[in-house]
């Protein structure tokens, strides 16, 4: 049937014809059309102009060129119609997300990478193009941030930085691997299915970077004042590289609640089964470590709150909350195996085991034909104080952390004092939970306030030693300062 409509055989016009100069009147004509019966069709069919679409195709085919020859830059741009470099780097940046330069460096996926003739619902081509761009362009930034990191000379933190930039590697090839899921989406719509796992990876890797960047930034407070100051260009790197991404992630989302649509059908007694399997999981991985207390804790406390929840209550959305917690988790652990040169390596195996069966419940869960996956959730006052008590929890536990690494270092006084912080925070992160509407904000910005406070004077107390709780007291100060921007949009609202 496409071999019949017109369109599509303008479109086998067009591939024949790519390299020479087309014009909208030549191109209706070779299927007996006017140009505006022609152009309408066109439009409502692909979703673009003609002209638009004949440009995508020449920039889409030249950056396979780029891929897979030799040719220069400028030979490329001549061969597919334009003529400077400079206006073909425009064009390709404003398409693909990235330049030819970039592009070629870093072997990035092409956009609309197989010919859209084979696509028979033409609107998924133009949103996957969208898509494809903002990974793009995060890729390339990934890249670059990990080559820059990777030139710290600093003897004592070279291999820290080292390992920062291995991860970002690995979570930029996990990211083109997503690129090549999007393409197949765009030309076979039951791909959808998997629209789930594709987002959880976009998510978990700028969430790990995040990680990345705020462990970074811990390590930074234990450094010697002139180290510090030669460490901060790297993390800054880092976080002009997260601030790209809640606009994609945004777009990424968007996307793919257009087309949420064909599920599996529903196994509640296989989803208990596998939910059972994550809290036996959880518990093994504690029950491997000797200890590293904070650490141990953190997974026992995971699994008794996985088995408390009614297996009619479970959600994607709360699966995904514990499953952010690996990734510090095992960002921790890492840096705890380079300090003991490697010794404990063995006894934390369990935690990949742990996130293997949890990733696999959440895919499960999202398949279910009623799906109990919530859509994005705007902006709203639920969303903020969820936020709020997450941050909360990240802080906790590196609070909690550098409390067994300061041991002795400590004071009966001090022990005392940080463990009432400690406890401060978790009753925070219990009324945030317990919380519902706006009225909560301001309270929680006064427990908050009173943390940070009580953390500085504590540092301050440790001297050389505090460095790592003043940069947690600096965070909790930022995240006092977030509180007060919800309230001041709540009031605006």
């Amino acid at each position: 049937m496409e071999k019949e409509n017109p369109v599509f055989r303008s479109l086998e016009l067009i591939e024949s014809q790519i390299l020479e100069k087309l014009t909208v009147e030549d191109i209706a004509s070779g299927v007996y059309f006017s140009r505006n019966h022609y152009q309408r069709l066109f439009r409502e069919i692909v979703g673009n102009s003609v002209m638009e679409y004949v440009t995508k195709r020449k920039l889409t085919l030249a950056g396979r060129a780029l891929l897979e020859t030799d040719a220069t830059i400028l030979d490329i741009a001549l061969d597919y119609g334009y003529d400077s470099r400079d206006g073909f780097t425009r064009s390709f940046k404003a398409y693909m997300g990235v330049t030819p330069t970039e592009y070629r460096t870093y072997g990035l996926t092409a956009i609309s990478q197989k010919d859209i003739r084979e696509h028979t619902n033409m609107r998924y081509s133009k949103t996957t193009d969208e898509i494809l761009r903002e990974l793009n362009e995060f890729i390339a930034k990934a890249k670059e941030t990990a080559e820059a990191v990777r030139k710290c000379t600093l003897p004592r933190y070279k291999e820290l930085w080292g390992y920062i930039a291995d991860q970002t590697d690995i979570y930029c090839g996990k990211l083109e691997a997503v690129l090549e899921r999007i393409n197949e989406i765009a030309l076979s719509p039951d791909e959808i299915t998997k629209r789930f796992g594709i987002i959880k990876i976009i998510d978990d890797t700028a969430f790990t970077l995040n990680v990345m960047v705020f462990n970074a930034e811990l390590t930074i407070a234990r450094a010697k004042p002139e180290d510090s100051q030669s460490m901060q260009p790297l993390c800054e790197k880092y976080r002009d590289l997260m601030q790209m991404y809640p606009q994609k992630q945004s777009k990424i989302v968007q996307f793919f609640n257009e087309l949420s649509a064909l599920i599996f059908e529903d196994m509640q007694e296989t989803f208990a089964e596998k939910m059972e399997e994550v809290v036996r999981k959880a518990r093994a991985a504690a029950d491997d470590i000797c200890g590293y207390a904070y650490i141990k804790n953190e997974l026992m406390y995971m699994a008794d709150v996985l088995a408390s929840i009614p297996i009619e209550e479970v959600t994607a959305h709360r699966l995904n909350d514990e499953l952010f917690k690996l990734p510090i988790l095992q960002f921790a652990i890492d840096t705890d195996i380079i300090r003991s040169g490697g010794r404990d390596k063995a006894m934390f195996d369990g935690v990949e085991a742990l996130k293997r069966s949890l990733e696999d419940a959440i895919d499960f869960i999202q398949s279910l034909p009623t799906p109990k996956t919530e859509e994005p959730i705007a902006v709203s006052v639920a969303k903020m104080l969820d936020d709020i008590g997450y941050q909360g929890n990240v802080l906790l536990f590196f609070t909690r952390g550098e409390a067994e690494k300061l041991g002795k270092l400590l004071s009966d006084e001090q022990k005392k004092t940080l463990d009432t912080i400690c406890e401060r925070i978790n009753h925070y992160i219990q009324y945030t939970q317990n919380s519902a509407d706006e009225t909560a904000f301001q309270p929680i910005a006064n427990r908050i306030c009173t943390i940070k406070d009580n953390m500085k004077t504590l540092a301050d107390q440790l001297g050389e030693h505090g460095g790592v709780l003043r940069f947690i007291s600096d965070t909790f100060g930022q995240l006092y300062d977030k509180v007060l921007r919800c309230i001041k949009r709540l009031e605006t609202s």
